[in-house]
């Protein structure tokens, strides 16, 4: 169809636009400036909030699998794009990740009804980075510090139980966390942490494809992983992401301990209500008035 023509050409234009001007972009020019286009703030403020409305339909349609509406959607994301300046929003890396976004929901609408999951997926990525482009603070993917470090502390219970496939699919599942956010952490942080993270993953990757992995190299390569995830996160460096499990094969141990110890005292307790019940006092003393109430 000529409309989704339209839109391959237009976003193929938009990354062409984010592409050139290289001096531009090295002197902190803005896209808008350095296609010769003026815009002002309110402009701006009103492309943003249309984007972010936009992305937000486009997510919901997608997540329902509603093809004709999410082919209508993307039309206005790429025109809440045109003429949009970035400046103050984020660096080169984080429009190149948006625009990377956008061309994986082409692709992804392009497959219609054969990719659901990949609908899913996209869209999601998509919307966590445009909301991190128009909320500095507060953006949503921050709410995924808690799915990392579970993901992290179930790799670091399996590896304790030494169950290599229960390490592998915790991994895969980080990983695939991690992917969602990406392209929304790069836009508001710094390439240098952004990278080491992506190198702390494949390094782990390695590691956990291993039948017979190192497990000292695997140990410091967890303890490593809590120190990147509050870094991608801005957290403190005394903040846990996990309470830490010292090694124990099964953490039950644990929990049936705690629980013996309160059934223990409920028991006890039920014991000395029975007791009571069971007390018949016909004539008290003057020294039983005061303990009749006691149990």
């Amino acid at each position: 169809m000529k409309w989704k023509g339209y839109c391959l050409i237009a976003a193929l234009s938009m990354i062409l636009l984010l592409l050139q001007g290289s001096q531009a972009y090295a002197d902190g020019l803005p896209v808008a400036q350095a296609a010769d286009i003026k815009i002002t703030e309110q402009e701006r403020a009103d492309k943003l909030r249309q984007l972010e409305t936009a992305t937000e339909l486009l997510y919901q349609d997608m997540q329902q699998g509603n093809t004709q509406k999410a082919n209508q959607d993307m039309e206005q994301v790429i025109d809440a794009l045109e003429r949009l300046s970035f400046k103050g929003l984020t660096s080169v890396e984080g429009i190149h990740a948006l625009a990377e976004s956008i061309m994986d929901v082409k692709e992804t609408l392009a497959k219609a009804v054969d990719g659901q999951e990949e609908w899913i997926s996209s869209s999601a990525r998509l919307r966590l980075a445009v909301n991190s482009l128009t909320h500095s603070k507060q953006a949503l993917w921050h709410q995924y510090y808690k799915v990392l470090g579970e993901d992290l502390q179930r790799m670091n219970q399996a590896r304790a139980a030494g169950s290599g496939a229960a390490l592998r699919e915790a991994y895969l599942s980080l990983k695939s966390h991690y992917e969602l956010i990406r392209p929304a952490a790069v836009i508001r942080k710094d390439m240098t942490e952004i990278s080491r993270f992506d190198s702390w993953l494949y390094y782990t990757d390695s590691l956990t494809k291993e039948k017979d992995a190192d497990m000292s190299a695997l140990t410091s390569a967890l303890q490593q992983g809590e120190g990147f995830i509050k870094e991608l996160f801005g957290k403190k460096g005394d903040e846990p992401v996990f309470l830490p499990i010292n090694g124990y094969g099964n953490p039950w141990n644990w929990s049936l301990l705690i629980g013996g110890w309160i059934l223990l005292a409920l028991c006890y307790t039920a014991y000395r209500k029975y007791r009571a019940s069971q007390t018949v006092i016909s004539v008290p003393g003057k020294n039983e008035k005061n303990d009749r109430f006691r149990f």
